[in-house]
C-alpha cells in the first residue's frame, strides 16, 4: 500500500523598517542611494566600545506591525547576540531578540481560490539588525556598510501551511498589511522584504513532523511557491528511495529550478546566544502601547468596509480596490474630482488596470494624476464626451499632461448634443439601410434590440463616437416607431 504524505511549511520573513535612521545609531538608513560605506559610524561599523543605543522609531514601527498581525506586545524583552563569523557582519554577532521578543502569539487570515479560509499563526515577531550588503564581482567580493545595523522585524509563522498555494497567499496578505501600516516598503524587488522557507513532509494523520530543511535565496513570492513544491516532491522522494533528509539549509536555484545544499543548519547552540551586555531590557508600556493603538492608520478590513458603506461601490469592486493602498487612495482622489465613485471604480478596475498590467507598473508609476481622470469622468458625467470618446482622450492624456478639458476642445472631441444634426445622421442610416429597417420593423420583441443596436451602431460610427449615445436611442427609436 502507497504511503500519503503532508507537508509542513513555516515561513520566515524579514521586513526592513522605514524608519529613516538605523536601529541602533543615527546613520541614515538609505543604504542604495548613496556611495558605499558613506552613511556609517563606530557603531554600526563594530568599533571596540562603540555602544548601541536602541531607535525608539524601531520600536514604535515594530509594535505597529505586532497589532496588525494580532499579535500579544509583551511589556518587557531583551536583546541577544548571535554570534558567527561573515564579512557582512561586521562586529561578528548579530543583535536580536532569542530568548524573547517584543512580539508572539499572534495569527492571520487568508482566502485561496477555492473559498477556503485558512489561518496561520504567528509564532514571534523579533526585533534585529540587517548585514552589510556584499557584492560579488567576478575577481573579488565587496561589502558595503550603509546597510549594516538597518532595522529589521523578522516575522516567524507557525507551521501550520500545507501547500505553497497557502505559503503563497500569505505571504500576500501579510505584504497587504504591512503595507498599510506604512512601517515597510515590503518589496522584495528593493530589498525590505525577504523570506526563507521551512519544509518538512510527514505520513498523512502523523502527528509527528519529519526533519525541517530550510530554503534561501528565494527573490519572489513564486519562486517561493516554486520551492516549496520542488523540496516536496525531493523529500518524498529521497524517504520513499531509502534515503532520508538532513537537517540543512538548501539555496533556491531559479535558473534550474531545483533546491541545492548550502550548509548543514546550525542549531541555536551553535550561535552560542547570549544576552547583550550593552543594552538594557526592552520595556514598553500598556499606555505606550495604547499610544500607539491611536496612531495606526487605517486597516485594509476597515477601508474595505468603509468604501462599501461610503461609496456604495460593491463588496466586488472594494475587494480590488483596496488590494493595494496605493490603489484604494488612487480612487478615493478621483472620487473627490468626479463625484461618482462607482464610474470612478469602472474606469480604474478596467483602463487603469489594464494599462498597469500591460506596462508592468504600479499605480505610482502611472501616468494620469488622480484629478485629471477625476475630470475625464465629470466630462462624461455633462455629456460633453460620449464614454467612446473618453478613452480615446484616456488614451492621449497617457502621454500628454495637460487638463482634459483643454485636449477636447483642441481635438474638437466634444460630443454632438444638437438634435437638429443627430436626426440628419440618423436619417441618413435609415436612407442607407432599408433592410435592417425592415427587419427592425418586422421583428419580434427579443429581436427587437439587437437590429435597434446595429442602426445605433452605424449613427455612432457615422459622428465618429461624438453624438450622444442617449439621444441617439432616443431618436432613432421614435423614427422607426
Amino acid at each position: 500500500m502507497l504511503k500519503e504524505w503532508e507537508s509542513v511549511i513555516g515561513l520566515e520573513v524579514h521586513l526592513q523598517l522605514k524608519t529613516g535612521t538605523k536601529v541602533w545609531c543615527g546613520c541614515s538608513a538609505d543604504y542604495d542611494n548613496a556611495d558605499s560605506n558613506t552613511h556609517t559610524c563606530p557603531i554600526c561599523l563594530g568599533h571596540p566600545g562603540a555602544l548601541p543605543k536602541l531607535n525608539k522609531k524601531v520600536v514604535e514601527y515594530a509594535v505597529k506591525a505586532g497589532l496588525a498581525l494580532n499579535c500579544k506586545i509583551n511589556n518587557e524583552s531583551g536583546f541577544d547576540r548571535k554570534n558567527y563569523f561573515y564579512p557582512d557582519t561586521p562586529k561578528n554577532y548579530q543583535i536580536t531578540q532569542f530568548d524573547k521578543s517584543y512580539a508572539e502569539k499572534g495569527s492571520l487570515e487568508f482566502k485561496l481560490n477555492s473559498g477556503r479560509m485558512v489561518k496561520v499563526g504567528i509564532t514571534k515577531i523579533q526585533i534585529e539588525e540587517d548585514a552589510a550588503k556584499s557584492i560579488h564581482a567576478e575577481h573579488e567580493s565587496l561589502i558595503n556598510f550603509n546597510r549594516a545595523s538597518i532595522p529589521l522585524i523578522e516575522i516567524i509563522s507557525d507551521p501550520d501551511m500545507r501547500t505553497s498555494e497557502e505559503a503563497y497567499e500569505y505571504l500576500n496578505t501579510l505584504k497587504s498589511i504591512i503595507k498599510y501600516t506604512g512601517i515597510s516598503d515590503v518589496s522584495m524587488e528593493l530589498g525590505s522584504l525577504r523570506c526563507d522557507a521551512n519544509i518538512s513532509v510527514m505520513e498523512k494523520g502523523s502527528k509527528v513532523f519529519g526533519t525541517r530543511v530550510e530554503v534561501k535565496n528565494l527573490n519572489s513570492f513564486k519562486a517561493v511557491a516554486r520551492a516549496i513544491d520542488y523540496e516536496i516532491g525531493r523529500q518524498i522522494e529521497t524517504i520513499e528511495n531509502g534515503g532520508k533528509i538532513d537537517q540543512e539549509t538548501r539555496l533556491w536555484d531559479e535558473e534550474a529550478q531545483t533546491t541545492r545544499v548550502m550548509r548543514s543548519k546550525e542549531e541555536a547552540m551553535d550561535y552560542r546566544y547570549f544576552p547583550e551586555p550593552d543594552l538594557l531590557k526592552l520595556v514598553i508600556t500598556d499606555e505606550e502601547i495604547e499610544d500607539i493603538k491611536k496612531i495606526m492608520p487605517e486597516s485594509k478590513a476597515d477601508k474595505l468596509a468603509r468604501f462599501i458603506s461610503d461609496y456604495g461601490i460593491p463588496e466586488y469592486d472594494a475587494n480590488i480596490l483596496c488590494e493595494d493602498i496605493e490603489l484604494a487612495d488612487y480612487f478615493e482622489s478621483v472620487v473627490k474630482t468626479s463625484n461618482n465613485p462607482k464610474l470612478s471604480s469602472n474606469w480604474i478596475m478596467t483602463e487603469v488596470m489594464r494599462n498597469l498590467k500591460e506596462k508592468n507598473i504600479t499605480i505610482d508609476m502611472f501616468t494620469i494624476s488622480a484629478e485629471h481622470l477625476g475630470e475625464i469622468i465629470t466630462l462624461i458625467e455633462k455629456n460633453v464626451i460620449s464614454t467612446k470618446i473618453a478613452k480615446e482622450l484616456f488614451e492621449i492624456k497617457l502621454t500628454d499632461d495637460r487638463a482634459p478639458e483643454v485636449i477636447v476642445k483642441e481635438k474638437g472631441m466634444v460630443q454632438v448634443a444638437d438634435t437638429g444634426a443627430i436626426e440628419a445622421m440618423i436619417d441618413e442610416v435609415i436612407n442607407a439601410n432599408p433592410k435592417m429597417v425592415e427587419d427592425y420593423k418586422n421583428s419580434d420583441e427579443g429581436r427587437k434590440p439587437r437590429v435597434l443596436k446595429g442602426l445605433i451602431g452605424q449613427v455612432m460610427k457615422l459622428s465618429k463616437g461624438k453624438a450622444n449615445p442617449n439621444m441617439v436611442t432616443e431618436l432613432m427609436t421614435q423614427k422607426l416607431g
